[in-house]
């Protein structure tokens, strides 16, 4: 009900039975970890992103989704992760990133999330022109933690704070061989996550609320 009421959120009417709380248990223990990111696994439809958005919303972390058009590419791909970057390293908010495989139009796509990752960085993301102002953003954390204002001191803690502060959760099904064929390309999706299994809801799940 909470959830609901916030108008930013996408209304969801869930039934709570145990096993879905045992995921909600699950994804809200990762987000929970320092530079903590899920990968759950499951057919369409099993609630992988529903209660994604119902963890994130009791960490209280904000939500970040890409809206997928017929003109969506990597331009429009790279300027939704310059603005994850920005609210999760310049404005220091807790954020999860919830991206399913339904919107993976370019495989580069993926090849960028695991980069941020595995290292946190997304290769000339940003232009030359763009990394004074966020260096401008930085520069109070930056003497809170007594860091010389160099450009590479600068760069340095905007990555660690976005590796801080962005939390990537995948919701993949394991239908075919994608999944695995892509785990085998990235293998940070599988060494820099924890993976968390959708199975069949038992029968007698709908009874036992």
């Amino acid at each position: 009900e909470d959830y609901n009421m916030e108008p930013k959120n996408i209304s969801m009417d869930l039934v709570m039975f145990d096993d879905a709380i045992r995921h909600v248990c699950r994804i809200v223990r990762i987000l929970r970890l320092s530079r903590g990111n899920a990968m759950l696994v499951g057919v369409g439809g099993s609630g992988r992103q529903s209660l994604a958005r119902l963890s994130t919303f009791i960490c209280e972390f904000r939500l970040y989704e890409i809206t997928i058009t017929k003109q969506y590419r990597m331009v429009e791909f790279h300027d939704d992760m310059k603005r994850l970057y920005i609210q999760a390293g310049v404005d220091g908010k807790a954020t999860a990133f919830l991206f399913n495989d339904t919107q993976i139009k370019d495989e580069g796509f993926l090849e960028d999330v695991n980069n941020v990752l595995s290292s946190g960085e997304i290769p000339n993301l940003f232009g030359k022109d763009e990394l004074p102002e966020i260096f401008d953003g930085l520069r109070k954390p930056a003497a809170k933690l007594g860091l010389e204002e160099t450009p590479d001191n600068l760069w340095r803690l905007f990555i660690e704070r976005v590796r801080s502060n962005l939390h990537i959760v995948l919701a993949m099904s394991p239908v075919g061989e994608s999944l695995r064929t892509r785990c085998r390309f990235y293998p940070g999706l599988v060494n820099c996550t924890t993976i968390d299994w959708f199975h069949a809801w038992p029968a007698d799940a709908p009874t036992a609320v």
